[in-house]
């Protein structure tokens, strides 16, 4: 009897120890949601992840953007990039194009892209005046 009391207490003991060892902790935080603030067709602007066609800055638009990376530090995103610098020829006929937004910035518990960089292939004529990298809004 004695024998087996001693046994029922140590498989309590045991089973209170492993058990208040839990899972192992994480070293993973949430990660804060990443946007950029839009202001295609919205002159306050709009948090959006992932749009299709994106305003850099009052110079130059991407169109038809697929992104191949979002977040949490940058996003990049292959389309077409047109703008005032390019006109009247890209107006029809915007330039293959890559973009990369990076430098996010915390606003109000989300993070927003603040840079932007634009790799296309840009005639001559145009490249002194193409806006391919700069600041982005941000609320």
């Amino acid at each position: 009897m004695r024998l087996s009391a001693r046994l029922s207490g140590t498989a309590i003991v045991l089973c209170v120890a492993v058990g208040g060892c839990g899972a192992a902790p994480t070293d993973s935080a949430p990660e804060t949601p990443v946007y950029v603030l839009n202001l295609q067709n919205s002159e306050r602007g709009r948090a959006e992840q992932r749009p299709a066609n994106l305003v850099l800055s009052e110079f130059s638009t991407m169109s038809e953007v697929t992104w191949r990376t979002w977040g949490p530090t940058r996003a990049t995103g292959a389309g077409r990039i047109s703008g005032t610098w390019c006109l009247p020829e890209c107006a029809d006929a915007p330039y293959a194009a890559t973009v990369t937004l990076s430098s996010v910035v915390p606003v109000k518990g989300k993070g927003y892209f603040s840079r932007y960089a634009v790799t296309a292939d840009v005639p001559v004529q145009h490249r002194p005046e193409a806006d391919l990298a700069g600041v982005l809004p941000t609320p």
